[in-house]
């Protein structure tokens, strides 16, 4: 089968819908299928032909448009023969690019979050009717995302799934030095990284590392220097994604403190969950609360609530045992429900169906 994934970005460029999406083609590749993924070429990208049994295709951009990239060649490179296209919203440019292309290859979307931008809506939500299945992550993802509305009978709950192995190789947490918490992710409001500098000022003997960048990192030193923490924060800013697991290995537990539903799956907790790290979210009513298990895989907290974040990381930071307990049980959680084989073969399942159904 050959299949056409059309994604804004690709490796090496960091983020969660970058290695969704980056899973999906190497998983299907993996089963023995041919697949090409089209992406924008952005500044980060490099080469890394050897990881990759998919084809990769950047598309050189001329900058942005507002929020949307510049990029013509990238409507040419989405009429690559496939017998199924998949586009990975939002993505105004892959919209475009399928409402020029002959309908006659099946559509997929996978809904990674809404469009926001009004104009943009239009061009999504024709994609959207197009479309014979529309994949979500979690059960949480049918209700929030308002695009959704009314297409419902198309939608599919697949969760996302990571390269476990990877995960695998990390090793125990240290067995000295100070208690390490951990964050993953862009420096942006929604993600709840100021309420993280505020709990740790109420435990006195934990470190944190923070990997990441983005517009609220200036606001965050500063915070972290008026909360008097700066000496027990690690900035590491954009890391390459292949040495995040050595920043896993420093670790004794994640933190995911978001405070939205704009975090709508915490891939890095599944991530850590892999690498026997127990985690701490929100109670968001989002897929994170599909992900991560009260008491079972680590603890969830009220949204906004530094005493309440404090007091579970002092909770971890202060028993190994636990610690121990739960990240033994988020391995075998991913193992069940969570890795790169199990999406890529539901998403083949789909495939076929779909092929089937037309034939």
């Amino acid at each position: 089968m050959r299949i056409l994934h059309l994604s804004r970005y690709y490796w090496p460029r960091s983020g969660g819908r970058e290695r969704v999406v980056e899973d999906l083609a190497e998983g299907a590749a993996a089963l023995g299928h041919e697949v090409e993924v089209v992406a924008v070429q952005s500044s980060a990208t490099g080469d890394r032909r050897a990881r990759h049994r998919s084809r990769v295709t950047r598309v050189f951009s001329f900058g942005t448009l507002g929020s949307q990239d510049f990029a013509p060649g990238y409507l040419a490179a989405a009429w690559h023969r496939a017998d199924i296209i998949h586009v990975h919203h939002p993505h105004t440019l892959a919209d475009v690019a399928v409402m020029l292309r002959a309908r006659r290859t099946p559509l997929v979307v996978t809904q990674h979050a809404d469009q926001r931008a009004t104009p943009q809506r239009i061009a999504s939500r024709l994609t959207l009717k197009r479309a014979k299945a529309i994949v979500v992550p979690s059960r949480a993802h049918i209700a929030l995302c308002t695009e959704l509305d009314r297409l419902e009978s198309k939608v599919v709950v697949i969760p996302f799934g990571i390269d476990e192995t990877r995960w695998a190789e990390v090793p125990p947490e240290p067995a000295s030095g100070p208690i390490r918490a951990l964050f993953i992710g862009r420096l942006v409001r929604y993600k709840g990284v100021d309420i993280l500098l505020r709990a740790l000022e109420r435990v006195p003997d934990l470190r944190l590392d923070i990997v990441g960048t983005g517009p609220e990192a200036p606001r965050l030193r500063t915070l972290a220097q008026a909360l008097a923490v700066t000496d027990r924060v690690r900035w590491y800013g954009e890391y390459p994604d292949e040495d995040i697991p050595r920043r896993m290995a420093e670790s004794h537990f994640l933190v995911l403190p978001s405070v939205t539903s704009e975090e709508m799956f915490g891939l890095a907790a599944v991530e850590a969950m892999a690498a026997g790290r127990p985690v701490i979210t929100t109670d968001l009513p989002s897929g994170v609360r599909e992900v991560n298990s009260h008491g079972h895989t680590g603890l969830v907290v009220p949204l906004r609530d530094p005493d309440a974040l404090a007091q579970a990381m002092s909770k971890l930071a202060a028993d190994p045992g636990l610690r121990a307990k739960m990240g033994a049980a988020g391995r075998a959680e991913v193992a069940a429900r969570f890795t790169r084989r199990q999406m890529a073969v539901a998403h083949i399942a789909l495939y076929e169906r779909i092929l089937a159904d037309r034939r």
